[in-house]
């Protein structure tokens, strides 16, 4: 069994700093999506909504049907039938490239300019 070192320990402390500044540096210098894209898994086209437009969206996924809510320049996912509704736990996404996925709809939205 090896012993931690303390080189270890802040070398750990380290890279949790790093990623801690990364987010918080995007989170501040993030432009605001303009559209989000909307790719079903197995289809060739996606489907692109303008965050500037207000509405519900529904989603005939792969396998599972999902909505989508734009508010207020930001997209979400509110309901899905997946077993575990991981993606709606993502919340909202409004900067350029914010990412969210129903892996069992096989539907997947990412913000864009």
């Amino acid at each position: 069994m090896r012993k931690i070192f303390l080189r270890d320990l802040f070398f750990a402390a380290a890279v949790l700093l790093l990623a801690g500044a990364l987010a918080l540096w995007r989170a501040h210098t993030g432009k605001p999506g303009a559209a989000a894209r909307v790719t079903v898994a197995g289809r060739g086209e996606d489907m692109l909504l303008s965050l500037a437009e207000d509405g519900f969206y529904s989603v005939e996924g792969g396998r599972l049907p999902v909505t989508l809510e734009v508010a207020g320049g930001r997209i979400r996912f509110i309901e899905s039938r997946c077993p575990d509704h991981i993606c709606e736990h993502a919340g909202w996404l409004s900067q350029e490239y914010d990412q969210a996925v129903c892996m069992p709809a096989g539907v997947s939205v990412t913000v864009e300019q």
